[in-house]
C-alpha cells in the first residue's frame, strides 16, 4: 500500500497549503490528472517529482522522507522510522508496559536498558547509542509541539534497571515533564483488572502531514501500519488505558513516593495500588 499512503500524505500536505491540484501540477510539470492519480495511490510519485512536491509545498523534507521509508525500506531500520513518525508528529499516545519509552529517559538510565538488550556492545557503541537516544529526545520535546501523551504501567518505574539513584533520578525526571506540562503521564495500577494492554507496547501516532499511523513492538522489531481500522481499534484500546490508569496528579505522588525509596536505597514493592 505504499501508493496510498504517500497519496494520502501528499493530499494532506496540499490541502494545509491550500493549494489546488492544478497549482502543484504546474510547480512539478505534469498534468492534474497525473496529481489526482498519485493522490488516489492510483500511480507513484517520481523521487525528482516528490522533492519538487516537498519544496512546493513547504513540508521541511517530511514527503522525500516519507517516500524513502515505502519505497527504499532498506535504507532504514524499524528505529530510524518509527524517530522520523515521531520527529514529524503533533500527537504522540504510548503506552509502556516494560520500560521507560526512549524519549523519556534519562542518561544514566538508558546507558542501563542499552547494553542489557544488546550485550554485544561495546562500550563505545553504547555511549554513541545513548547519545543519539538522548540527542533524539531533545529534538522532539524540545519544542511545545509534539502533544505526548504516555501510560506506563507501575512495573515499568519498580522494575530494577539500575541503582535506587539511577532510578531516583529517572523518576524526577519523569515528574520533571510531568509537572511542567510538556507530557500528560499516566501511571496504570499493577492491581487493575482487566488489563487492555497485555499484547504490549504501542504507539499511535498522527500528524498533520499523513495519515494516523499504529506502531506495535515485539521482542526485536517494531511494525507499523496505517490501516483505518487498526488505528481506530488501538486507539479505543489506548483510551481504555487511560480511563482506568492514575490521573497525572496522582501518577505524580506516586512517583514522588517511589523517590522517597529509592532515595534510601531501597526498592518498592511490586504490587503498590
Amino acid at each position: 500500500m505504499p501508493n496510498v499512503r504517500f497519496g494520502r500524505a501528499l493530499y494532506q500536505a496540499r490541502k494545509s497549503r491550500g493549494k489546488t491540484q492544478e497549482w502543484l501540477a504546474e510547480q512539478i510539470g505534469c498534468s492534474k490528472s497525473h496529481i489526482s492519480s498519485v493522490e488516489t495511490g492510483a500511480r507513484p510519485l517520481q523521487p525528482v517529482d516528490v522533492r519538487t512536491a516537498d519544496d512546493s509545498l513547504g513540508q521541511g523534507g517530511r514527503l522525500l522522507r516519507l517516500h524513502r521509508e515505502l519505497y527504499e525500506p532498506r535504507t532504514l531500520d524499524w528505529l530510524d522510522k518509527f524517530h522520523n513518525l515521531q520527529a514529524e508528529a503533533e500527537l504522540i499516545r504510548e503506552y509502556q508496559p516494560i520500560l521507560i519509552p526512549g524519549l523519556l529517559q534519562t542518561p544514566d538510565y538508558a546507558a542501563q536498558v542499552i547494553p542489557a538488550g544488546a550485550p554485544w556492545f561495546t562500550p563505545e557503541e553504547v555511549a554513541k547509542r545513548v547519545e543519539t537516544r538522548i540527542g533524539r529526545s531533545t529534538e522532539i520535546l524540545g519544542p511545545l509541539t509534539p502533544h505526548y501523551h504516555a501510560v506506563l504501567d507501575d512495573l515499568v518505574v519498580q522494575r530494577r534497571v539500575g541503582s535506587p539513584a539511577i532510578m531516583a533520578a529517572q523518576c524526577r525526571h519523569l515528574v520533571d515533564l510531568a509537572v511542567s506540562g510538556r507530557v500528560l503521564l499516566q501511571l496504570y495500577p499493577w492491581g487493575t483488572w482487566p488489563h487492555p494492554g497485555l499484547n504490549g507496547p504501542l504507539a499511535l501516532i498522527s500528524s498533520p502531514y499523513a495519515p494516523d499511523v499504529l506502531h506495535v513492538e515485539s521482542v526485536y522489531l517494531g511494525q507499523t501500519s496505517d490501516d483505518i481500522s487498526a488505528v481506530r481499534r488501538y486507539g479505543m484500546l489506548f483510551a481504555r488505558l487511560q480511563a482506568d490508569a492514575r490521573s497525572t496528579a496522582d501518577s505524580v505522588e506516586f512517583l514522588r513516593g517511589l523517590i522517597e525509596v529509592y532515595d534510601d536505597g531501597a526498592w518498592p514493592g511490586v504490587a503498590q495500588v
